[in-house]
């Protein structure tokens, strides 16, 4: 199990979605939910803020790519440039309805994710994760 999972994701039916397979499969003991890449910069700025930080770092970001104010990939290019304290502590799966396939080769090709999920999220795929993320 690992402690923090931050979720970018417009949509608040699939945040809910997201956080009950996560918490029935065991896979994470905080849940923390953002709505935009913006606020999850926010998250990062703020976290840079506070002493012992680290501990609180998620250890995996599911991030959505089509989102208003700042899509995923705006987020994920700022994020690895202006944190990479925390870049290098996180793993970044694309948690996407995308069908671009366009999508999923760049998620192939940058160096900062880790994986492409295709949404919902469902235990099948969060096995995966487990797996990838040798956690199983």
């Amino acid at each position: 199990m690992i402690k923090n999972v931050l979720s970018v994701e417009d949509d608040s039916t699939t945040h809910l979605l997201n956080k009950l397979y996560l918490e029935e499969a065991h896979f994470c003991e905080n849940y923390i939910e953002v709505l935009n890449g913006q606020l999850a910069l926010n998250f990062f700025i703020d976290l840079a803020t506070e002493e012992d930080n680290l501990s609180k770092v998620p250890e995996l970001i599911l991030l959505d790519l089509n989102m208003p104010l700042m899509d995923g990939w705006e987020f994920l290019e700022i994020f690895e440039k202006d944190f990479p304290q925390f870049a290098e502590r996180t793993k970044v799966y694309i948690l996407s309805s995308s069908i671009n396939p366009m999508d999923k080769e760049r998620a192939i090709r940058e160096k900062g994710v880790c994986g492409f999920v295709e949404k919902p999220l469902d235990f099948d795929q969060i096995e995966r994760l487990k797996k990838e993320l040798e956690l199983a």
